[in-house]
């Protein structure tokens, strides 16, 4: 799903000279205002729609194709278990308002006439259903300019019967803190630094939060979820410390962290044997492997898991965009950094 939305940043993004005062805001801010699990689960009255993680776009990950005018993003995908739906949201902060202005007219060129009510915001754009592969084949895309933010939604159904009031009610609910965006000045769950990753030269800190413990599991990509979200509550786990990064040595790369808090350190080796990719460790008490996802051509990701102590950790490395393989690149610095974290941990 990001895909899409990370082409038409990179394809649609504005160059402007005109504009008005910019907005002072933080990735955390634009953070703030995104819509939770619980409320995605009340917008589409259905339980089964789990929050996954989030991207924090911000330089230096994909600096070298990401528009001049594009301050930063903050994206995250929602996913509806049971079926391959999901529902994809981005904030991206430009410039400028002008920059903005000019990303929205470049879409409505590119895309076609929309409709111009029901309204959201400055300007709003609604495209129905298009065509693709897979268990959601339908996909439609709405646009939303507040100032010099862009809300991008792009939904994913198994039906083919979207109206444009079930966009504009979407598009109401991911855009109702834009208006107020230049009074919010808040951020995530506070992270202790102690709980991240070790500063180094290997990786360069995007973002962190604290998330649901669903956003552990669709991380995973386990193909029995509830049974491992069952395994993870029954310990008393129902949040993770995660951290965003960009690789340095591939910054098209981003390297995704999580860090959960268990209830003994006896339980650190039953964590790492489930939640591994491979079925042994190496000599570092690391569980590590290449997960194929699909794509055309094939693509898949890096994982990394271990334990310290009382923690469950894991690293995964990809790319930016889903669809793509991670670059072997990943491999040493990932499995570097696991080392350095659990060696910090535990001191």
């Amino acid at each position: 799903m990001r895909t899409v939305a990370l082409l038409a940043l990179a394809v649609f993004g504005a160059s402007c000279t005109a504009g008005s005062a910019s907005l002072n805001a933080k990735p955390a801010d634009l953070y703030s205002i995104m819509p939770s699990m619980a409320d995605v689960r009340s917008l589409m009255g259905d339980s089964n729609w789990w929050a996954s993680a989030p991207s924090f776009e911000v330089r230096p990950l994909d600096a070298e194709t990401t528009p001049a005018t594009v301050k930063f993003s903050v994206s995250e995908d929602y996913l509806h278990m049971g079926t391959a739906e999901e529902l994809f949201a981005r904030y991206t902060l430009y410039d400028k308002a002008a920059s903005a202005t000019t990303a929205m007219s470049n879409y409505k060129a590119a895309f076609g006439a929309s409709p111009s009510t029901p309204k959201v915001g400055d300007d709003v754009l609604y495209y129905p259903v298009t065509g693709n592969g897979g268990g959601a084949p339908f996909i439609t895309r709405t646009f939303v300019r507040v100032g010099q933010v862009i809300l991008t939604l792009v939904w994913a159904r198994k039906d083919n019967n979207t109206k444009v009031d079930m966009l504009a009610k979407n598009a109401k609910k991911f855009a109702a803190g834009m208006r107020d965006l230049s009074k919010v000045h808040t951020s995530p769950t506070p992270v202790d630094v102690k709980l991240l990753p070790p500063p180094g030269r290997l990786i360069t800190f995007l973002g962190a939060t604290q998330v649901p413990i669903e956003a552990f599991v669709t991380l995973t990509r386990t193909s029995l979820p509830d049974y491992a979200l069952q395994v993870l509550r029954s310990s008393g786990v129902t949040s993770f410390v995660y951290g965003d990064y960009a690789l340095n040595n591939d910054t098209h790369m981003e390297v995704q962290t999580a860090l959960l808090r268990l209830p003994s350190a006896a339980d650190g080796p039953s964590f790492s044997k489930l939640f591994g990719p491979s079925p042994t460790a190496d000599a570092e008490g690391i569980y590590s492997g290449y997960i194929p996802i699909g794509g055309t051509p094939a693509a898949g990701v890096y994982e990394y898991v271990l334990s310290s102590g009382t923690y469950g950790i894991m690293i995964i490395c990809k790319a930016s965009l889903e669809g793509e393989a991670a670059s072997k690149e990943c491999e040493n610095p990932s499995h570097d950094t696991a080392i350095a974290w659990k060696l910090a941990l535990a001191s």
